[in-house]
């Protein structure tokens, strides 16, 4: 029961926080988030193994009123499962809205870039969530959503060639892989 009590008063004091949330001001602004990333990864043609990456990223822009940012950044997110020294480190362009409905203060963005790893490719990752007021010109932000990263490959033949096993260069590939994505952050 005292956990429970402890859990309630938490929750009420960040909706009580955020009773009185100011909307983000005309000019600068700056992200700065934990990221998260969840999916399936296909190993060599082979096999699908889940996959999780996480790290940090930043954005910036600026505000053109309450409810639009526009801005660019940066991820960098390493793979955390298994040996694997995979990473996800997209630059991206950024625009986001943020709405406010009484006392509550959901977002949506979208980030459209490149990810330049893997051989590149495009990078996609739309996500919703809300908007805790911190302070006078600060707010914590969670979200979720869906994020598309694209990768290049190169596509090779094996032979046999008499008594010689041999290699030989097709061409290259893309692949798109979807992962759903956990961002807490600050926005300054």
């Amino acid at each position: 029961k005292i956990m429970n009590r402890k859990l309630l008063v938490c929750a009420l004091s960040l909706f009580a926080t955020n009773a009185f949330a100011l909307q983000p001001q005309r000019g600068y602004r700056g992200f700065l988030e934990w990221s998260n990333h969840v999916g399936n990864r296909e190993y060599f043609g082979l096999e699908k193994k889940s996959t999780f990456f996480t790290g940090g990223s930043t954005s910036h822009g600026f505000q053109f009123n309450e409810n639009l940012f526009v801005g660019g950044g940066l991820s960098i997110e390493k793979q955390t499962d298994d040996y694997s020294n995979n990473w996800i480190i997209p630059i991206f362009a950024e625009v986001r809205t943020d709405q406010k409905f009484g006392i509550f203060t959901p977002f949506a963005d979208l980030r459209l870039g490149f990810s330049a790893t893997d051989g590149g490719g495009l990078f996609v990752s739309p996500s919703i969530g809300y908007r805790f007021n911190w302070g006078r010109k600060m707010g914590i932000n969670v979200g979720i959503g869906l994020t598309v990263k694209g990768s290049r490959s190169e596509l090779y033949e094996s032979n046999w060639e008499g008594d010689t096993y041999y290699f030989k260069y097709i061409g290259d590939t893309d692949h798109y892989n979807a992962m759903f994505n956990f961002r807490i952050g600050i926005d300054f």
